[in-house]
């Protein structure tokens, strides 16, 4: 196996019939999940024979714990680094969480898909190297003041979730709505949503962008490209 692929996220293009595999494995994984998934589709996205995937990856599940492991640590170190610094509220988790998904969204619909399936892969990864829970470990433990019966860990893995959700849901919204919103309105909507929920007082807390709070939410807020 090509290791040097094994601990890639997106990012620059890399020649070679190895990273055409792991970008159309990771297409296939966030179309069909798992079970779903085809070699032969992924070889076609490829450009190669099913025979030259393996001289790469020993199989299928090979390929997509190698693809799993490297979203689910590209994402958690990500969230990490953006609530480092000490105790934060509730909105800086949300914002880190969906901000980090919508960074990545072919990552989170694999994700979800891994989810929906009742994560046994990413089970197995825990299970094996207990350290790649760990950025979620300290987003948990810099959650300022969680209400009573609030798990700051079940909080945290729960708003990774829905964010992984939302992210893959983009374009999804084009079916109601016409057309895919525009990546920053649909990220200062669902960042709206999430924090102030459909039912908010005048009185809720600042923005999810630090401006004002409120329907100005919508409205306002960091400008930011989001490559969704």
């Amino acid at each position: 196996m090509d290791g040097s692929v094994a601990n890639r996220r997106n990012g620059p293009t890399r020649a070679g019939i190895a990273e055409r595999i792991w970008q159309a494995a990771r297409t296939e994984f966030s179309k069909r999940g798992y079970h779903g998934a085809r070699v032969q589709g992924i070889a076609r996205g490829a450009s190669c024979n099913v025979a030259l995937m393996y001289r790469h990856w020993a199989s299928k599940r090979a390929l997509y714990v190698d693809i799993l492991r490297s979203v689910w640590i590209a994402s958690a170190n990500e969230i990490a680094r953006r609530l480092e610094g000490g105790s934060v509220g509730a909105d800086a988790v949300v914002v880190a969480y969906v901000d980090a998904m919508m960074d990545d969204p072919t990552g989170a619909q694999i994700l979800i898909r891994e989810y929906l399936d009742g994560a046994p892969f990413l089970s197995q990864l825990a299970t094996n190297d207990p350290t790649i829970v760990e950025p979620l470990r300290r987003a948990a433990s810099s959650l300022d003041g969680a209400p009573d019966g609030i798990d700051p860990m079940l909080a945290v893995v729960t708003v990774g979730g829905v964010a992984a959700l939302v992210a893959s849901t983009r374009e999804a919204a084009r079916t109601f709505a016409g057309e895919a919103p525009d990546p920053e309105a649909w990220r200062r909507h669902v960042l709206d949503l999430l924090v102030h929920g459909l039912s908010r007082s005048a009185g809720a807390g600042a923005s999810p962008n630090g401006g004002s709070n409120g329907a100005a939410a919508l409205g306002a807020g960091s400008a930011r490209t989001s490559p969704v």
